[in-house]
């Protein structure tokens, strides 16, 4: 392994387009705290945004870098500013591994450190590109993707798991309460 900066395996996308029509939209309040994957967008025509992204680049919410939203974008769109669109550099970095740089604890912590501004920090690219870390050379690159894409898909599976057994205890719960109220209302019948 050996130490890089971000800037050197990857780069900022500062694309833009007048108009979003037909593209979908992706703003921070899409952008879900610790999730790698974007799972709500706005197919709104009528957006003020104008920052490009295409497929496979991650979506790094540089406002407010304390709530953690980094994504990979999963189809061309639209994005706020106040999103950073971050490409690899594929001669250096596999861009399926480049979302657990962008999303892990110490990227994060580091663009905290690197924000400006009270009410509304925010950090710059020419900060982040300066963020360190280790990277394995690029033929072993493929297993550490397909590692952390597999520990990606588990936490996932088990995060709807739960919330399947949620709803079952829910319902369950709900079903028990309704019996005890016809039960509770009286013994008229009998």
């Amino acid at each position: 392994m050996s130490k890089v900066k971000l800037g050197d395996v990857a780069k900022e996308v500062r694309e833009s387009r007048k108009e979003a029509q037909g593209l979908p939209v992706v703003g921070l309040e899409h952008m879900d705290p610790g999730e790698l994957q974007l799972s709500r967008w706005d197919e709104a025509s009528d957006s003020t945004f104008t920052k490009v992204f295409h497929k496979g680049q991650v979506l790094f919410g540089r406002r407010r870098a304390y709530q953690k939203k980094a994504a990979l974008a999963p189809f061309d769109g639209i994005c706020s500013g106040d999103i950073t669109v971050i490409a690899a550099k594929s001669e250096s970095i596999l861009p399926r591994l480049l979302p657990f740089v962008i999303g892990s604890d110490r990227f994060f912590d580091y663009a905290m450190e690197k924000s400006a501004g009270s009410l509304s920090p925010r950090v710059k690219w020419e900060q982040l590109a300066e963020y360190e870390f280790e990277l394995p050379p690029i033929e072993d690159q493929p297993y550490f993707a397909d590692l952390f894409w597999s520990m990606e898909r588990t936490k996932k599976a088990y995060n709807v798991l739960l919330t399947r057994m949620d709803e079952v205890v829910k319902s369950r719960f709900y079903s028990e309460v309704s019996l005890e109220n016809v039960w509770a209302g009286g013994d008229d019948c009998g």
